[in-house]
């Protein structure tokens, strides 16, 4: 589903919740060059980020509602949540639409197509 445009619910709270996420990675792993280097070019060249991080929230993303647009089924809007694998920075993200929904009823026939033009 990465490659169709993708709504999300609340985008403030998403970006909120993913500028703490990444701050709270930058704080266990502060010797991580790499990661540091993607704070500092993200500051200099987003100034939405840059005002979020300067907010100072540590926090981990963890839900969120999307809206994908899918150019067969149409839209389909799912629950997506990030959980964490214990203390590691395995992260799972799940897409789900509730059981007998027409949004799940969507996902069938996406899912069906993808099979129908692979």
């Amino acid at each position: 589903m990465a490659a169709w445009p993708v709504r999300i619910g609340n985008p403030e709270a998403s970006d909120r919740a993913i500028v703490a996420d990444l701050r709270r990675a930058s704080a266990r792993y502060p010797a991580d060059d790499r990661l540091a280097e993607l704070v500092r070019c993200t500051i200099q060249g987003n100034a939405h980020f840059a005002q979020l991080w300067r907010a100072g929230a540590i926090g981990e993303h963890s839900e969120d509602r999307k809206t994908i647009e899918h150019p067969i089924v149409g839209e389909i809007t799912v629950d997506c949540d990030h959980l964490s694998a214990g203390d590691t920075e395995l992260k799972i993200v799940v897409l789900t639409a509730p059981t007998g929904s027409e949004d799940a009823s969507k996902i069938e026939r996406a899912r069906a197509s993808a099979l129908i033009y692979a």
